[in-house]
């Protein structure tokens, strides 16, 4: 939101942060770039950080492997949050991972934008302060002139994964 109003661009994709370029000749995104944060924090990323750690330590990774089918292809992001809320130690690591990049994103908003709050939507919001911790930790360890200024709070969308539909619709009536 710029001015009380959704800031859409020149072209109508303005503000997608996620498609912000995050690692040079990193993983290839949907948008066709490599290296978007979106590939680094996000539900699917959660997925792919929790399938690396069940990966390269499988004996330490079972309780996790057990909440899916038994493959690693098989668990699903919501296997991974309840694990975490249950205190799986490769499904809490999984949600740091992409806390870490989460909040690195938000350090370069707030470099970028110096936003009052930003507002973190989508389906593994879900998890709340599994991943809220560790994304504000990021953040605040990241941002600059820390101490100069108050740092923006950080919160869940309302509308959890549903808030993008809702803000369609509502484009849509206008």
């Amino acid at each position: 939101m710029l001015d009380d109003e959704l800031y859409r661009g020149a072209y109508g994709i303005g503000a997608e942060f996620g498609h912000m370029r995050a690692v040079p000749e990193g993983h290839l995104c949907g948008c066709g770039i490599r290296g978007c944060f979106e590939q680094y924090a996000s539900g699917n990323a959660l997925l792919r950080h929790a399938r690396e750690a069940i990966h390269a330590s499988p004996d330490i990774a079972k309780n996790l492997l057990a909440r899916g089918d038994g493959t690693i292809e098989g668990l699903t992001g919501r296997q991974v949050t309840a694990a975490a809320q249950d205190g799986d130690t490769v499904a809490i690591a999984a949600f740091n991972t992409t806390g870490q990049w989460l909040g690195a994103l938000c350090a370069s908003l707030v470099a970028a934008l110096d936003p009052e709050a930003i507002v973190i939507g989508g389906g593994v919001i879900d998890a709340g302060d599994i991943l809220l911790t560790p994304t504000r930790d990021s953040m605040n360890r990241l941002i600059p002139f820390t101490g100069k200024r108050p740092a923006p709070v950080i919160v869940p969308a309302t509308l959890g994964n549903d808030a993008g539909l809702v803000g369609v619709a509502d484009l849509a009536r206008r």
